[in-house]
């Protein structure tokens, strides 16, 4: 009986200091492409991706141009041409039409690697800026509030947003 009572008295202990650790727990929450759309370098990386993007679009329009040109010429000509001219000239045609393809498929790489390039000391600018926030609040989770992960977020979860934007600097 004796028995029964201390296993009794040391399992309510448990659930009470159980009880007493959860209570202390912190929850945040933080809009990070909100946070990320404000910071200036993100408005950077941007300018820097459309100043990309129209250089290697121009080039992708001039080289079309230039196939639009040679077609036209084909086709006024085609008629007078000889057998071996004429398979000559669809083969370069072809051929340039395959160098657009593989210049544009090429241009995407480009443009999504540059971006990542640029992204990745954005991200982590952002990161260790919440990584402070979560040590100085002493936060024990922060969650991403825009990731489409959260499920539930209760009225206890704080917003760091305001307060990973004062870290950065962005108020």
């Amino acid at each position: 009986m004796r028995r029964i009572t201390i296993t009794s008295l040391i399992i309510g202990l448990l659930f009470l200091s159980i009880g007493m650790n959860a209570q202390n727990l912190k929850f945040g929450h933080v809009n990070v492409q909100e946070v990320m759309q404000v910071m200036p370098e993100f408005k950077q990386m941007q300018q820097d991706m459309e100043g990309e993007y129209e250089r290697l679009e121009n080039q992708l329009a001039t080289m079309q141009e230039d196939y639009k040109k040679m077609e036209q010429e084909y086709m006024e000509s085609a008629e007078s041409l000889s057998a071996v001219v004429r398979q000559q000239k669809e083969q370069k045609l072809m051929e340039t039409s395959q160098k657009i393809q593989a210049f544009y498929q090429s241009t995407q790489q480009q443009l999504s690697q540059k971006q990542q390039q640029l992204q990745q000391p954005i991200q982590e600018k952002l990161m260790k800026a919440i990584d402070e926030v979560g040590a100085e609040g002493g936060f024990i989770y922060i969650f991403a509030a825009n990731s489409g992960a959260t499920v539930y977020q209760s009225e206890q979860s704080a917003d760091v947003t305001p307060l990973v934007k004062t870290k950065l600097g962005l108020n």
